[in-house]
C-alpha cells in the first residue's frame, strides 16, 4: 500500500486541523472582523452621547457633581480601597474625566481643565484617611533619567560624528584644568606658613 496519495490536490484533514490557531487565543481573531474605515461617518448624528452638547458646560459645577458622587459611602470606600492598593491619583482621575467625556457629561477640553482639582481632591482624601497615595502612574524623576543623555554618551557621539569638535572640546576641557591647577598652586603659595614658637620665644613669654 502506497503511502502517498497519487491526487496532487489533496489534503491531509489532520494535517490542515493542526494549522488552525486555538480557539480563544489572539492568532484566532479575524484580522478583517472589524468595521471599514469610515463606518462611523455613515451613522445618525447623536447617536453616542459625546456627540450631543454637554450636561455640564461648566467646570465647577462639573467639579461639583463628581465630588458629590466621590462622597457617597460606597464609592468613597472604593476609592479608597484603590489608592491603598496602589492605584496611582493620576489613573483615578484620568478614568473618571475620560467615563465623563464617552457619557456625555462634559466636554473633553473640560476633561482636561477637571484633573489639577481632582488630583488635589484625591490627595486630600488619602491625607484625611492616612493613606499613603501614588501620585503618578510613572515615576517623573526616573522617566526623566531614562530619557536623558548622559555626559559620556554625549562624548562617545561627539566623537564619532563630530571629531572636529570632539577634539576642539577636549581642548578647551584640558586648558581649563590647567588654568585651574594653576590657580589652585599660587593660592597654595600666597598662604603663609605658620611659624613653630623656639624654646627662646617660650622663655621670653614666660
Amino acid at each position: 500500500m502506497s503511502l502517498f496519495n497519487p491526487d496532487p490536490n489533496y489534503r491531509d484533514p489532520k494535517f490542515e486541523e493542526s494549522l488552525k490557531p486555538a480557539a480563544g487565543s489572539i492568532e484566532d481573531v479575524d484580522m478583517f472582523n472589524m468595521p471599514p474605515a469610515g463606518h462611523s461617518l455613515t451613522d445618525p448624528p447623536g447617536k453616542r452621547a459625546y456627540e450631543r452638547p454637554p450636561i455640564h458646560s461648566d467646570p465647577e459645577k462639573a467639579f461639583d457633581f463628581i465630588a458629590k458622587k466621590i462622597q457617597e459611602p460606597d464609592t468613597e470606600e472604593n476609592f479608597l480601597s484603590l489608592m491603598a492598593g496602589g492605584v496611582p491619583i493620576e489613573a483615578i482621575v484620568n478614568t473618571i474625566t475620560f467615563a465623563g467625556f464617552t457619557e456625555g457629561y462634559w466636554t473633553p477640553d473640560v476633561s482636561e481643565m477637571l484633573k489639577p482639582p481632582l488630583s488635589l481632591h484625591f490627595i486630600g482624601i488619602a491625607l484625611e484617611n492616612k493613606i499613603p497615595a501614588t501620585m503618578f502612574t510613572k515615576n517623573p524623576v526616573k522617566t526623566k533619567n531614562q530619557q536623558s543623555v548622559s555626559d559620556e554618551d554625549m562624548l562617545a557621539m561627539m566623537k564619532e560624528n563630530r571629531p572636529d569638535m570632539y577634539n576642539d572640546f577636549m581642548l578647551k576641557l584640558d586648558n581649563a584644568e590647567q588654568e585651574l591647577n594653576t590657580q589652585e598652586m599660587a593660592e597654595n603659595e600666597q598662604i603663609p606658613e605658620e611659624e613653630e614658637d623656639s624654646f627662646l620665644t617660650l622663655e621670653e613669654e614666660i
